[in-house]
């Protein structure tokens, strides 16, 4: 016999009992003259493509069937048989996840809402009172300022209501300038109150985005809110909307107190505040969301000298009415 094939020879038969020691587990006689046997085993493989185990992705997992066809002279062969069910695994996943996250949405809203419903009561009695002591009942106090305390409870169960609403999963195309334009216009009597001038520019053809309207109203609400709020004094807020590249960007800048250096790494973690009655959620859900539809919101500031927050949003081609 060739050396060659003699060597492939040997290599098959070392081959098939490593096969036949790590999968097979049934045995069956398919002959008895010439006495041929058929050892059969099914086993789930999991394969780590990864080097050093560094990749977080998930394994691939196949499904394997190995028969190992013995005759009287010894191994005669192999069929091994195989299905992935990586994608499979994945789905079966994804869908559970889904489950999941619907069951954590509907339990906030009912939770945010048997929260609101005695705050609102509560709030509602403390006005009461509030209107029946005098003018100079130092009374008068302690009911503002647990007033003020309900208020930021029910802002911070709205807020955590908003961190549970599926990110990045449903949308539509709209027009950010527009939008923008209504938030504009619910601010205006907060604007006159204050004495804020607004400036609103935007470009001549504004591409639509795809994003839930509904959130990026509350990104530009959060934004606008906290300009207010560094401005109590009054003063100037600019604001523009123009297409550049392939991004809609939004900017919103004001002239208040702006922000100290050391705060500039903490203003999008969750529960960071420089207000006395924030919840220091506002700016980390705009992020999220913005982030979710493959936007970015970054900020400039010089304390002392205002701050102006960039809204990068991918711009769509669809045709939107």
């Amino acid at each position: 016999m060739d050396d060659g094939l003699q060597g492939r020879s040997n290599d098959f038969v070392n081959y098939a009992r490593v096969y036949e020691e790590t999968f097979t587990e049934n045995i069956h006689s398919i002959s008895d003259d010439p006495p041929i046997m058929v050892k059969e085993g099914k086993h789930l493989v999991f394969i780590k493509t990864a080097e050093d185990g560094e990749s977080e992705d998930e394994p691939q997992v196949f499904d394997v069937t190995t028969s190992l066809v013995e005759g009287f002279g010894g191994h005669l062969g192999a069929i091994i048989t195989y299905e992935d069910k990586s994608e499979r695994e994945k789905l079966h996943k994804n869908v559970s996840k889904l489950k999941d996250l619907n069951t954590v949405e509907e339990l906030a809203a009912s939770a945010v809402h048997e929260i609101k419903n005695p705050i609102f009561s509560i709030r509602g009695f403390l006005r009461l009172l509030e209107n029946s002591l005098t003018q100079d009942d130092k009374r008068r106090e302690y009911t503002r300022i647990m007033i003020a305390e309900l208020d930021r409870l029910s802002k911070l169960a709205d807020d955590f209501l908003m961190l549970t609403k599926s990110q990045g999963k449903k949308g539509d195309y709209v027009f950010a300038d527009r939008i923008l334009m209504e938030v504009l216009k619910f601010f205006e009597p907060r604007f006159d109150l204050i004495g804020i001038s607004c400036h609103f520019e935007t470009g001549d053809e504004i591409a639509p985005v795809y994003i839930d309207a509904d959130q990026l109203k509350q990104v530009f609400i959060n934004i606008i809110q906290n300009a207010i709020d560094a401005m109590p004094a009054g003063g100037n807020i600019y604001v523009g909307v123009y297409s550049k590249n392939k991004d809609v960007i939004i900017e919103i800048k004001d002239e208040g107190s702006g922000i100290k250096k050391e705060d500039e790494g903490n203003i999008f973690k969750p529960f960071f505040t420089t207000k006395e009655n924030g919840t220091g959620l506002g700016l980390f859900i705009s992020k999220r969301i913005i982030r979710s539809y493959r936007g970015t919101i970054e900020f400039k500031s010089e304390e002392g000298h205002g701050a102006t927050f960039i809204i990068k949003i991918p711009a769509s081609s669809a045709v939107v009415e």
